[in-house]
């Protein structure tokens, strides 16, 4: 059993001699290394979950130790210490996958707590791997796929959320997967039903209707008294997808039900007690919402008591590998493998429909390629060529990310006769959005080509 080891890695000896002393003193079995050689050497050896280490080193850096640390076991904690602390520094040690950042001389109160919140996230994350591998076993796979430090920090509030009652925030581009992580934390969770209502798609007149249910006679067509989503879910989750297009009427009346747990149907005289966990889903940025007047800061702070954010899939390309194997494992029902030199222009792709779009083009591939996919090819940036990783020349600048995106979207939408519905399926973007980037790019003088058929 290797719960309770830990491995110091730092130049001075005598520091290492102090922690190693104080964990031992604390139940824990504590060993160190002097530099980055023989550190790797002795976790190959020793395998501990959790590694206190410094970020100079005679023979390589912290960061390069640390990247290789988790080459060899992605679960592994590292918690940096180091004397020459740094904001860029930190920002440096989260990107190579630290689990903690910690300035020199240690807090030693926090150090611990540190270490002990360390070993805890470990356990908690190895359950879930298990339970993980029992679930593949009855053809149940995981839908929370992702090897990225942000991956791992999503599936650990995923964890958190499961195991209260309280409302969640979801937020992050279209196409990340929010609705996947919000159907990852109620099926984490001992509840009874889930559900899910969009926003967008409900009429403003019948929202109110659909969410709190209505009395026979409450309006023209109401002919027998019907249950809302908040009653049908009593005991479960409801997830309430792009929450930031509710009216501000209904934002007020959905407060009410958060805080008090209470309803009145239309048309009705008493009220209901109901007990539903609110999952909340946007992309859109709230805070500016809220500076807009389009959105209740009251409503939003009672909403975001946990929130998840997903970042864009360009932000993690890391998880592309893994995700693409998953995604084309369910299309063909079969483990299927892309060569490194597609993968290589798929994570130098921009993906603005994030996984949504990776799924797409996927699917396209298979259809097209048959035995043998070559989705790289299906990439058309603005240009028209085949999508490249190779730099431009020193005579080229590389466009900024916004060009690109905008520069393939509104491609996509001329090839397809300036369909939007087509344009919104093939970029893996949603109808809602896809207008409202158009109509911005309309704003700022782009040429948008008019609406085909």
């Amino acid at each position: 059993m290797n719960e309770r080891r830990i491995l110091v890695i730092d130049d001075d000896r005598a520091f290492c001699a102090s922690i190693c002393d104080g964990l031992t003193g604390r139940g824990y079995q504590a060993r160190y290394a002097l530099d980055g050689e023989d550190g790797l050497a002795e976790y190959r050896r020793w395998h501990a979950p959790v590694v206190l280490l410094d970020q100079n080193l005679p023979n390589m850096t912290g960061l390069e130790v640390c990247r290789r640390l988790h080459e060899l076991a992605p679960e592994v904690k590292v918690i940096f210490a180091t004397a020459f602390g740094s904001y860029s520094r930190a920002v440096e040690a989260v990107k190579a996958g630290a689990y903690e950042y910690l300035p020199k001389p240690l807090d030693l109160d926090q150090f611990y707590l540190t270490v002990r919140n360390a070993f805890e996230t470990h356990r908690l994350e190895r359950r879930e791997l298990l339970s993980r591998y029992e679930r593949q076993k009855s053809g149940r796979a995981d839908e929370l796929t992702g090897v990225s430090p942000q991956a791992n920090r999503i599936r650990r509030l995923v964890e958190l959320a499961a195991a209260s009652r309280s409302p969640v925030l979801i937020t992050g581009e279209t196409g990340v997967g929010k609705a996947v992580v919000a159907r990852a934390i109620h099926k984490r969770s001992d509840e009874e039903s889930y559900l899910t209502v969009n926003c967008a798609a409900v009429p403003e007149s019948l929202m109110e209707a659909e969410l709190f249910g209505h009395e026979k006679g409450a309006f023209t067509g109401a002919t027998k008294r019907r249950k809302g989503v908040f009653e049908l879910t009593h005991g479960g989750s409801l997830v309430l997808d792009e929450i930031g297009e509710m009216p501000l009427l209904l934002q007020k009346k959905l407060l009410t039900v958060l805080e008090e747990g209470r309803l009145r149907p239309l048309g009705g005289e008493e009220e209901l007690s109901v007990d539903v966990r609110v999952i909340a889903i946007t992309n859109r940025n709230l805070e500016t919402e809220i500076e807009a007047q389009r959105f209740r800061a009251d409503l939003y702070y009672r909403l975001a008591v946990i929130k998840i954010h997903v970042p864009p899939l360009r932000e993690r390309t890391e998880d592309l590998e893994p995700l693409a194997r998953v995604l084309l494992r369910r299309l063909t029902g079969r483990p299927c493998e892309l060569p490194p030199e597609q993968l290589q222009v798929l994570r130098a792709y921009p993906w603005p429909g994030n996984t949504r779009e990776l799924r797409n083009v996927l699917e396209r591939s298979l259809i097209l390629g048959g035995e043998k996919p070559d989705p790289a090819s299906l990439l058309q940036p603005a240009d028209g060529h085949p999508a490249s990783v190779e730099p431009p020349g020193n005579d080229g600048e590389i466009p900024p990310l916004e060009t690109v995106e905008r520069q393939h979207i509104l491609t996509v939408l001329e090839r397809l006769d300036g369909n939007r519905r087509k344009t919104a399926d093939t970029l893996g973007l949603s109808i809602s959005t896809l207008r409202r980037r158009l109509n911005d790019y309309r704003r700022a003088g782009f040429r948008v080509p008019p609406s085909g058929a």
